[in-house]
């Protein structure tokens, strides 16, 4: 049975959310294992200019990890610290094990004050040629608690809903972080019982004012990470076909419903000789 784990990459580095993605375990050992055979360099005495090749991983919410995890972490640093360096991300180290805190520098990087995330969603407000009052900047910034995605990813799903902006407009905040959950748990589920669960989800957001296409275009976007290339061309026709079909509001519930169900087919049908989590 082969696992395919997506990873953000360039030729340079590679980046993991060892929290959220289930089957991170055999990605770390895949991953430096390739690595190993690639960067690992033994240098010649001689050679004084000698520098070593490497390539960087950068770990997501190591913190929120398993023991597991961040002891196969530690292993990686012992072993294989001359084929790659390791960035762990995490918003508490009390959560990261000693015995790998006791192997990083620790950096703290203070969250950004309320009035940078204003000037970077009106940046964004500018580039993208819309109007965003200081007041409403003013009121996302608040909201977001320090925390620039949020910000964003908030500013998004305001225009989305009602443009232009009103005082009184509610601003809507972690639907991203819970349509990634939604869409790896019905990767891990594909039984119709899920699709209930589904609906329920699906129903809460659209309650909370965020607009069907913010929803159908981010869980496809999840889902083309974990689909093989000949399936994508068929995700993509049915995004475009429920995309011009989606109507407003929580009257969107049956076509979403429609389309997670379409896809579960699909996703089926591409699993049916290979298994991809």
């Amino acid at each position: 049975m082969q696992v395919v784990v997506p990873l953000t990459s360039s030729p340079h580095h590679a980046e993991l959310n060892v929290n959220l993605e289930a089957n991170a375990k055999y990605a770390l050992m895949g991953l430096v294992k390739k690595i190993s055979s690639e960067f690992e360099v033994i240098p010649e005495v001689s050679n004084v200019n000698f520098k070593a090749k490497y390539k960087v991983i950068v770990f997501y919410e190591v913190d929120k990890a398993t023991e597991n995890i961040q002891h196969l972490i530690k292993w990686i640093m012992d072993c294989y610290g001359d084929a790659c360096k390791l960035i762990l991300c995490c918003e508490d180290n009390a959560e990261i094990l000693e015995s790998v805190k006791d192997h990083c520098k620790i950096i703290k990087v203070d969250a950004p004050v309320t009035h940078e995330i204003m000037k970077v969603l009106i940046q964004i407000a500018r580039k993208e040629d819309f109007d965003l009052p200081m007041s409403f900047a003013a009121k996302i910034a608040t909201k977001s608690k320090q925390n620039l995605r949020k910000a964003i990813m908030a500013l998004e799903a305001c225009k989305a809903h009602n443009y232009p902006f009103v005082d009184d407009q509610p601003v809507l905040l972690g639907w991203e972080e819970v349509l990634v959950e939604l869409a790896a748990e019905i990767l891990a589920d594909l039984s119709p019982s899920r699709l209930y669960f589904v609906r329920g989800k699906l129903q809460k957001l659209l309650l909370d004012f965020l607009h069907p296409k913010l929803i159908l275009e981010k869980l496809v976007e999840q889902f083309l990470k974990r689909v093989e290339a000949s399936s994508k061309r068929e995700i993509y026709y049915w995004l475009a076909y429920y995309n011009k079909r989606l109507p407003t509001g929580t009257s969107a519930l049956l076509k979403l419903e429609e389309f997670v169900a379409k896809f579960v087919s699909i996703y089926r049908k591409c699993s049916s000789n290979r298994h991809y989590v």
